[in-house]
């Protein structure tokens, strides 16, 4: 399969989005104007809303726009990081292509095609759940003013903004619609942002799970089909001792793959922990002290927001975990035991090295997997707990 098949069957989503905000490789000079465009547009958001802090100052508005500039910061970070590493994302989507023009048996293409299929249908849950996110964001100053026209009030229409902040004007009733066309190309910017970048992450995980499966199949049956009772069982022994050290080297590029997803991701993997913690343990403490309101349910919406980003980050690891497991017991099951101790020797260094399971981390400190999603959440409730109380 050639690059532009690949991109077209498995990458398109991925490919699109990425586009859009300037970091697929080898694009031309327009990339420096989305760039451009990314972050104007998200720096002065943060910049609206620390002016609404400074000119209101009370701790209820520090609280409400804490969790808000944080995704904002969140959002910086995660593009930043991917204009960074251009090259090394250059290099994956590279290696990802070469992958997949080699020759291979139709069990081990199949065995690719399954993890490229998840990770394309993970990508699609990705970009469904983001446009419903942004969509119910966007909504809500318009549903708000649409209940108050269906049911007339003495009052004027309410001026909720799907960001709150401070706009330096003083009518906004004046500038509310350009308010709200502000507002939706940040939401836009945010969603072309973390679809891009999130469901390329997904993507080269999926892939290196599928190189660790391949490596997996490979050891288990490399010498089912030989037989060790014919007249040429020294040519056997041989082929067989090439067909495990074929599989070793499959191992090794499995494994190379994934520390080259880890070099690119593993500072910004850390960054986004902390931002995580810090907006979901606020966001926790404000729904706590809010009655029910538009608002409420905006900032509901962004728990959840929270909650199924850190999901999908942690998530990823541990599919890398199950794959890497999966080695071990692959090797365990072959028929190694009918070869000659030199093929042996290479099977006994293969499962030394399975022992040691390859796994993703955040900053080379957190581990992740669906064990550090738990113990992160039990953080995010912990300082909750220490908001509410102060």
């Amino acid at each position: 399969m050639n690059r532009a098949a690949l991109e077209a069957r498995f990458l398109k989503i991925t490919k699109i989005f990425a586009k859009l905000n300037g970091v697929w490789p080898d694009q031309n000079k327009v990339k420096f104007i989305l760039w451009a465009m990314v972050y104007i547009t998200m720096g002065s958001s943060i910049i609206v809303q620390v002016a609404r802090v400074i000119h209101i100052g009370s701790l209820e508005v520090v609280i409400e726009q804490s969790s808000l500039i944080g995704a904002g910061f969140l959002m910086i970070i995660k593009h930043g990081n991917y204009v960074l590493n251009a090259k090394k994302l250059k290099s994956l989507l590279n290696d990802m292509s070469e992958d997949w023009a080699i020759d291979r048996l139709k069990e081990e293409f199949a065995i690719m095609t399954t993890y490229a299929n998840r990770g394309s249908i993970l990508a699609m849950l990705y970009f469904i759940n983001a446009c419903i996110c942004a969509f119910l964001f966007l909504q809500l100053p318009w549903t708000a003013r649409l209940v108050h026209m269906m049911k007339p009030h003495n009052t004027s229409s309410p001026m909720l903004y799907t960001i709150p902040a401070y706009y330096f004007v003083e009518d906004d009733r004046k500038y509310y619609y350009y308010i709200q066309m502000y507002l939706g190309l940040s939401i836009y910017v945010v969603l072309i942002v973390f679809i891009g970048c999130d469901t390329c992450y997904i993507v080269l995980v999926q892939h290196a799970c599928g190189l660790l499966t391949v490596t997996g199949y490979r050891y288990k049956n490399a010498i089912n089909d030989l037989s060790f009772n014919t007249k040429d069982s020294e040519e056997m022994a041989k082929e067989t001792y090439e067909r495990v050290r074929f599989s070793i080297q499959g191992h090794q590029r499995a494994i190379m793959f994934l520390e080259k997803i880890e070099s690119a991701h593993v500072i910004y993997l850390f960054m986004c922990m902390g931002i995580i913690v810090l907006c979901v343990s606020i966001t926790m403490a404000q729904i706590a002290t809010m009655e029910i309101c538009v608002d409420f349910y905006k900032f509901i919406s962004f728990l959840m927001i929270q909650f199924l980003h850190l999901f999908c980050l942690t998530m990823q690891g541990q599919f890398i975990i199950n794959s890497s497991d999966e080695i071990y017991d692959a090797i365990y099951e072959a028929s190694w035991y009918n070869t000659n101790p030199k093929t042996q020797a290479l099977y006994l260094l293969a499962l030394r090295r399975s022992l040691t399971p390859c796994y993703l981390t955040a900053g080379g400190l957190i581990r992740l997997n669906m064990e550090s999603f738990s113990e992160v959440i039990k953080l995010c409730v912990s300082y909750y707990t220490v908001l509410r109380s102060t």
